[in-house]
């Protein structure tokens, strides 16, 4: 790609967003042709949204997300303070136009952990770890063709994030079986789908492990106070439509709830 092609790519995206206006395709020679192409993209749009990051989102975890996006790796995207919500969250159709709603597992970082010289381990990471919560990440397909969306343009468009609801915070996090965490949730009160925490690549942690050493090996650190969310463990995707309220119920952790307007 040309020298200033990430920042007409970059300018595209941001414009989707400010005129609310679904992308037909990227400019002529900006089109992201590879992984770091793609995440070139991303820094550049998320460094002219210039919004407060909150944390890390990571998408494709589940094989049946994987299958969607036609990829077999998980990428990752950024979360911003002015879309993060606590408990509830009312998302206006303003702003969005083809959510997609997923129950997935968050945790808080309490260390930081920036790049250095190797991987960083399992114990590494766990040991960076405050606090485990259930969350709700929305997704939102902002491109003209619709879902689904390949790869490149998906981490391009910042991992096609869109909000964020997390739930009650829960610092004894170790006590957790992880991969044995059910979800069932409802749409306007009707069941609509259920899911496990081994969804997400057989164990949530080995999302995380992924994203610290996929950050820190592009030269990005995971903050103390960070939230990274790791990918959706419903076993069906949820599209949400105005007017909808959805509620996930996680075992051990709580609920969360998004309303769309």
């Amino acid at each position: 790609m040309v020298d200033n092609a990430f920042e007409i790519a970059a300018l595209s995206l941001v414009e989707v967003r400010s005129q609310h206006c679904s992308l037909k395709s990227f400019p002529e020679g900006s089109s992201p042709t590879s992984v770091e192409d793609a995440y070139k993209i991303q820094d550049t749009l998320v460094n002219q949204l210039g919004g407060k990051s909150v944390g890390w989102k990571i998408g494709c975890t589940s094989k049946m997300a994987q299958e969607s996006t036609n990829t077999d790796q998980p990428f990752y995207g950024r979360m911003f303070a002015d879309s993060t919500h606590e408990g509830s969250g009312e998302i206006s159709f303003a702003n969005v136009f083809a959510p997609i709603v997923e129950p997935e597992i968050a945790f808080r970082f309490g260390e930081d952990l920036a790049p250095g010289d190797g991987s960083f381990s399992a114990e590494d990471v766990s040991d960076a770890i405050d606090s485990i919560c259930p969350a709700f990440e929305i997704v939102d397909c902002r491109y003209a063709h619709g879902w689904p969306i390949t790869l490149f343009p998906t981490i391009a468009d910042n991992g096609v994030h869109a909000a964020f609801i997390m739930g009650e915070e829960l610092q004894e996090w170790r006590t957790v079986d992880r991969p044995a965490i059910k979800v069932s949730a409802q749409t306007n009160g009707e069941f609509i789908t259920d899911g496990v925490g081994a969804n997400a690549l057989d164990d949530p942690m080995n999302c995380l492990m992924w994203l610290v050493n996929s950050c820190t090996s592009r030269g990005h650190s995971i903050a103390a106070g960070d939230l990274v969310t790791t990918g959706n463990i419903a076993n069906k995707a949820i599209l949400a439509k105005s007017g909808d309220t959805i509620i996930a119920s996680f075992s051990g952790l709580g609920s969360v709830k998004v309303s769309f307007a």
